[in-house]
């Protein structure tokens, strides 16, 4: 990738991801995603003792920034990682921090 070809609006999209990633509750949902493949709202508000509204609200945002996808099964939602670059981000992140 060159960087001359990066326009002013990339790295604004750029910076609106590393945004999302900021957050520690959106961290920790993609954590499990990782880990887990798939859960719908209420596995993850019972594991990370949140209310299924303050998970929902993440993963709103989470799947706008096309970092999470869903998948309808019945009545229930269920929500995993949306693509490997998803997961080697935070991968490498982890990396740098435990060197």
């Amino acid at each position: 990738m060159e960087h001359t070809k990066i326009t002013a609006e990339t790295m604004e999209d750029l910076a609106t991801i590393f945004k999302i990633f900021g957050d520690f509750t959106r961290l920790t949902i993609l954590s499990l995603l990782m880990d887990h493949e798939e859960l719908c709202v209420g596995d993850i508000a019972e594991r990370l003792n949140m209310t299924q509204s303050g998970v929902s609200h993440q993963l709103a945002l989470l799947k706008q920034n096309k970092l999470v996808k869903t998948k309808r099964e019945g009545k229930s939602i269920y929500y995993s990682i949306a693509d490997e670059h998803v997961s080697a981000i935070i991968r490498i992140g982890l990396e740098h921090i435990l060197e």
